[in-house]
């Protein structure tokens, strides 16, 4: 709700859980904001540090593989990703979770790291 917030309150059109095709199966992403042609993806852990950075590290996975695929598909679209786990320091987030997402155009690690992200995009255009 928070990430949807943000987007509304920037004046940034987008769509919520968005499909796109690929290769006879469907891709859903968390937020597709169109007229940037940017994906965001979003996911949270409120765990521990140990049981968070598993559960991150495969996440990342996920999510670059469907980065990957999305680009494939889609040439010159931008994939952003929004991954928090308070209990884990951001630097370390940034070594491990970066590391995976290789195919993400952006990685943050925090909601206000989003929030600086989309002053820098803008509003609504």
């Amino acid at each position: 709700m928070q990430v949807r917030d943000l987007l509304l309150e920037n004046g940034i059109s987008h769509l919520t859980h968005a499909v796109f095709p690929y290769q006879g199966r469907l891709i859903v992403v968390d937020f597709f904001l169109s007229d940037r042609r940017t994906v965001l993806e979003c996911w949270k852990t409120v765990a521990r540090r140990g049981t968070a950075l598993g559960w991150m590290e495969r996440n990342s996975s996920f999510i670059d593989v469907k980065f990957r695929r999305l680009k494939k598909a889609n040439p010159g679209i931008r994939c952003f990703a929004l991954a928090e786990a308070p209990d884990v320091e951001v630097r370390t987030m940034e070594g491990v979770v970066g590391e995976i997402l290789g195919h993400a155009d952006k990685a943050m690690f925090s909601l206000e790291a989003l929030r600086s992200e989309i002053a820098s995009i803008g509003g609504a255009s």
